[in-house]
């Protein structure tokens, strides 16, 4: 017997707390590498289409199409975490990504 993955296609919303998708929030290294989340708290939310496994809710492949690309996003369990925390994070995640790519511009 052979069992078949069920793939759909949906929508999920990039928000400043994360990439938020039936009720569950997901993340993802690039996206907070391009900094979406600080984007998305500046600028607004805006959409994005994902494909996702039914009764599979650990990740969800987010398509860019507006970078052309292709990730896996992961599912934060954000119920333990204060938001306020999160976002946080992310922005001091960014400061030092800038603080490195500063100091290697100043070396060379």
């Amino acid at each position: 017997m052979t069992n078949h993955l069920k793939a759909d296609v949906g929508i999920a919303t990039i928000t400043a707390q994360g990439i938020l998708f039936n009720d569950r929030m997901y993340t993802n290294r690039a996206v907070i590498k391009k900094k979406w989340f600080v984007l998305a708290r500046v600028e607004g939310e805006w959409k994005i289409p994902v494909i996702y496994l039914q009764n599979y809710h650990e990740a969800i492949i987010i398509i860019s199409l507006k970078h052309q690309e292709v990730s896996l996003a992961t599912w934060v369990n954000v119920r333990d975490l204060n938001l306020k925390e999160v976002e946080h994070y992310h922005k001091k995640l960014n400061q030092l990504k800038e603080l490195k790519k500063n100091t290697t511009e100043q070396i060379n």
